[in-house]
């Protein structure tokens, strides 16, 4: 008779049945093993990237950077290195703007945000597809150059009225200074290591570019008539002037709790809406600079996580919109808020897990309405119902004076 000590059960039991001491014993290792793994990966691409190595970037006094060359840095830290921060500082930062009275008016005025539903997520589905147009294709192309004159055309018709509603020099300025700063304030805060000095010298030079494409009246800053010597004091002057201007005229006004909700119920349309007072009270957190104590030990949480168990990101996260397979001049938005504007309905949008939970909360999928443009947007379409196909001259026009992008869009006199 067999011992039952030499039976298969036995033999295999602390592999199937470990003690404590044993799973110590592999779980600890694994971690340690983790850990590494993870500083190592995400050390390697910041010391090796090729961006830190280029002989013009070491930020010498007298040196500045290329547009293009800003660009590709741009889109390496949207799409690759800090995608859902930047994504979410950019929301804040229009949500931000909203706290100006002359900003917030205008747009409760044109009742494009503040309206109902249905045209205010229009409205912000529209200005996310003209600035992922304008920011994530190569400054000179066609998708940049009519985005950014798409929305020109778009301003150009409030741009300098003093009587009544009009667009401000100093709200465009201001605006334009949110989208550039507001990023490196949230990586600073959010992220597992701040921006480099190079990686904000490509920041300030996009937006410097882009902010001479839109026509952004620069002559507010202090700076502008003996020019800049690079993207780094331009930011640092910029930050100085909008947080000066944010003192001034960043007041409780009712156009801005107006703009605040529509924009809230947009942003939390997937939270239920017995949880939207709590979302609220996180936005309202997440924009003050004093934290809360309970606020900065979640984020302290947060900041361990990233810099020791996140693995860096290999592959681009794709917010760039996507042209038509027919070549139309059409293109599809990644993703949606509310309501499926210009999203191409595919199985997976229409059938995939994200769109089975949609369908339980009766949401409106993809393909579902021919108002929401199934067969994606043209940028000439953006904008406001009444101005769809209109401003082809004007836009035509302004482009003459983009095509040729040049090289550091800093240039002392």
């Amino acid at each position: 008779m067999a011992s039952i000590s030499s039976s298969p059960r036995n033999l295999f039991y602390p592999f199937f049945h470990p003690t404590l001491q044993q799973w110590l014993y592999l779980v600890i290792p694994a971690l340690i093993n983790y850990l590494l793994l993870v500083r190592l990966l995400r050390y390697r691409r910041l010391r090796h990237s090729s961006f830190q190595h280029l002989d013009q970037l070491q930020l010498h006094p007298e040196q500045a950077m290329d547009v293009l060359t800003a660009f590709k840095i741009h889109v390496y830290l949207i799409e690759l290195e800090f995608p859902s921060t930047f994504s979410a500082a950019t929301t804040f930062a229009l949500f931000k703007a909203y706290g100006i009275p002359s900003i917030s008016s205008l747009l409760v005025y044109t009742n494009q945000l503040a309206g109902p539903p249905l045209a205010s997520s229009k409205r912000y589905a529209d200005t996310g597809a003209l600035l992922l147009e304008a920011v994530l294709n190569e400054p000179g192309s066609g998708r940049s150059v009519e985005a950014i004159t798409r929305i020109n055309y778009l301003h150009g018709r409030w741009r300098g009225k003093r009587k009544g509603k009009g667009i401000r020099d100093e709200d465009m300025l201001y605006t334009l200074s949110l989208f550039a700063l507001e990023p490196m304030k949230w990586v600073k805060k959010y992220e597992w290591r701040e921006l480099s000095m190079v990686e904000i010298c490509a920041v300030g030079t996009l937006w410097k570019y882009l902010g001479d494409a839109l026509k952004v009246p620069f002559h507010l800053l202090p700076g502008h008539e003996k020019g800049w010597k690079n993207g780094v004091e331009w930011m640092e002057e910029l930050r100085v002037w909008s947080e000066g201007y944010e003192g001034r005229y960043m007041v409780p006004d009712k156009s801005n709790a107006a703009l605040a909700d529509a924009t809230i119920r947009i942003i939390l349309w997937k939270v239920p809406r017995w949880m939207h007072g709590f979302g609220k009270k996180v936005f309202a957190a997440a924009m003050e600079e004093n934290s809360p104590r309970l606020r900065k030990a979640m984020l302290y949480v947060l900041l361990l996580f990233l810099r020791y168990l996140s693995l860096p990101r290999y592959h681009p996260l794709g917010r760039k919109p996507t042209p038509s397979s027919a070549n139309d001049g059409r293109f599809y938005l990644p993703r949606g808020r509310m309501y499926p504007w210009y999203i191409r309905p595919t199985f997976k949008k229409r059938w995939g897990p994200s769109a089975l939970l949609a369908r339980l909360r009766n949401d409106v999928l993809p393909g579902d309405d021919a108002q929401f443009m199934p067969e994606g947007f043209a940028t000439t379409e953006l904008g406001p119902i009444g101005l769809t196909g209109k401003g082809y001259e004007e836009m035509a026009e302004d482009a003459e004076r983009l095509v040729d992008v040049g090289g550091c869009p800093f240039v002392r006199v």
